[in-house]
């Protein structure tokens, strides 16, 4: 390889890096910090916004798209009893029980071919983080 050539895939390289490293930051950042009680009685306020929002894990399931991807879904239920659908690609390290903050998009509700989703964060272009151990 040329010289010139090997610096510009270094280069990407990094730039892909700082990419990966800076997304979760830049939702950590835009979202806004609330409960699930709030955003349940706030819905229109919330609805296409991203929210940080703290809980335990009920209902885990992972599943594959019908294209092979992987995806994870589950309740989240804060302390007031309040809960919420997640969805997320990828496997999470998570089980049910499991304390976790999430940041993602809040949606009043999510239309997908032909389905309604109601009351749904999507991970996706967020994060799934486990509190404590």
């Amino acid at each position: 390889m040329t010289g010139v050539r090997c610096d510009k895939i270094i280069l990407v390289v990094l730039l892909a890096i700082v990419c990966i490293c800076l997304i979760p930051k830049t939702a950590d950042a835009e979202a806004i910090k609330t409960s699930i009680s709030e955003i349940l009685s706030n819905q229109d306020k919330y609805d296409g916004k991203m929210v940080k929002v703290e809980g335990k894990v009920e209902a885990l399931k992972s599943r594959t798209s019908e294209r092979g991807n992987p995806y994870t879904t589950f309740t989240i239920r804060d302390y007031s009893g309040g809960s919420l659908n997640v969805i997320t690609f990828g496997t999470l390290h998570i089980r049910n029980g499991s304390p976790v903050v999430v940041i993602g998009r809040y949606q009043k509700v999510k239309r997908v071919l032909g389905l309604a989703f109601y009351s749904e964060i999507d991970a996706t272009d967020g994060s799934v983080r486990k509190i404590g151990n």
